[in-house]
């Protein structure tokens, strides 16, 4: 069972209203599509460990009806194009990275809506075990069984102050690098920032020996996935200079996230909440965004 310890006024914060989350799929069955003779044994690792029955493939089949995932590889994907484009079931795209302008655009829209760079990344079984089970929301998914998690609600600028020293001090109480403290400080200054935006934010952290999980929720569910790739667009285009949103919203807060985080992942209830978790690497290695998902039904 996991220990939360609870570091803010949750008893005392609003609550939203309560929301039924939909079902994404509850099909046993995965399709992997891969060139890459190394990689099948690693991604079918992954989906068995979220309960997945692997069927392996060479080439897209033309029907994934009922699939609860479809895993494609870098070289597949390049070949396939256009034809992910219109598969009924959520694609993972593994060993590709975001710095091919095609790999973008093919996740503007789903299926499309989730990168894994390399397949060997426990992310990857995160993601199946999410999309098998339809249970989305929680940053306790990202780090080891047992991680203790820190909370707190934020509804003002003194508590938001006050989350952020308190983010600070546990960053810098797991060890962490200065780098990494930096970035940190970063993600959470610009997610609570949107967040109060419209209303209040609950903030979570946790850490385990390889990952330090942060992550802002808001009530009020309206990023899409083509949001979220966007911003990714422009954080690869305008290097370090970003151009404000034309309609007001939070893409240059979403932007300086994307540049600091080794991992983002974001949920949407539609209409309800929006958790965003970002993952950091422990060690000091330059921010890139290596494994991406969006789960917005």
């Amino acid at each position: 069972m996991r220990r939360a310890i609870v570091a803010g006024p949750l008893a005392n914060g609003p609550t939203p209203a309560p929301c039924v989350l939909p079902s994404i799929s509850m099909s046993r069955r995965a399709i992997c599509v891969s060139l890459d003779g190394a990689a099948c044994p690693l991604v079918e690792a992954a989906l068995a460990g979220a309960g997945l029955a692997v069927e392996h493939t060479r080439e897209v089949p033309p029907d994934v009806a009922g699939a609860t995932v479809v895993v494609v590889d870098g070289a597949v994907r390049r070949a396939a194009g256009d034809l992910l484009r219109g598969l009924a079931a959520p694609v993972v795209v593994v060993g590709d990275d975001l710095d091919d302008d095609n790999l973008i655009a093919l996740m503007l829209e789903a299926p499309v809506s989730h990168l894994v760079e390399d397949p060997r990344d426990r992310d990857l079984g995160i993601t199946s075990a999410k999309l098998a089970s339809g249970d989305l929301f929680g940053l306790e998914k990202y780090v080891a069984p047992g991680a203790a998690v820190g909370q707190r609600v934020v509804t003002c600028d003194l508590d938001k102050r006050r989350a952020m020293d308190e983010v600070g001090a546990w960053a810098e109480s797991t060890g962490a690098r200065r780098a990494v403290l930096h970035r940190i400080a970063n993600v959470v200054d610009e997610l609570l920032m949107n967040a109060l935006h419209d209303g209040h934010a609950t903030v979570r952290w946790a850490s385990d020996d390889r990952t330090l999980a942060l992550s802002v929720t808001d009530a009020r569910g309206t990023l899409s996935q083509r949001d979220v790739i966007d911003h990714v667009r422009r954080a690869r285009h305008e290097r370090g200079r970003p151009q404000p949103p034309s309609d007001g919203g939070a893409g240059i807060g979403l932007y300086l996230v994307l540049a600091n985080v080794a991992a983002l992942v974001v949920n949407v209830e539609r209409g309800c909440r929006t958790e965003v978790v970002c993952l950091f690497d422990r060690g000091a290695r330059p921010a890139r965004v290596r494994s991406l998902h969006v789960f917005a039904p």
